[in-house]
């Protein structure tokens, strides 16, 4: 595997044409690499508060407090 310096040392020596040619695939690769509109780091956020106990545990306790209201309109 080739150093950062090795790297840019060899970048340097490409043609102009080629070395375009490499950033414009650089370029595509960070977007291809982008979250979608922070959709990604959404759902690793959410992932993550479901594997928290802590949250967990306050969810479940909203839920509690929500069960008698929730079934208000319900015929029992």
């Amino acid at each position: 595997m080739q150093s950062i310096d090795e790297l840019a040392r060899t970048i340097t020596q490409l043609d102009p044409s080629e070395q375009q040619a490499l950033m414009e695939k650089v370029s595509e690769l960070n977007r291809e690499n982008e979250p979608n509109n922070g959709t990604d780091a959404r759902l690793a956020l959410m992932q993550e508060a479901m594997e928290d106990e802590l949250f967990l545990a306050d969810l479940h306790e909203v839920m509690d407090d929500f069960r008698y209201i929730d079934s208000e309109g319900t015929a029992a």
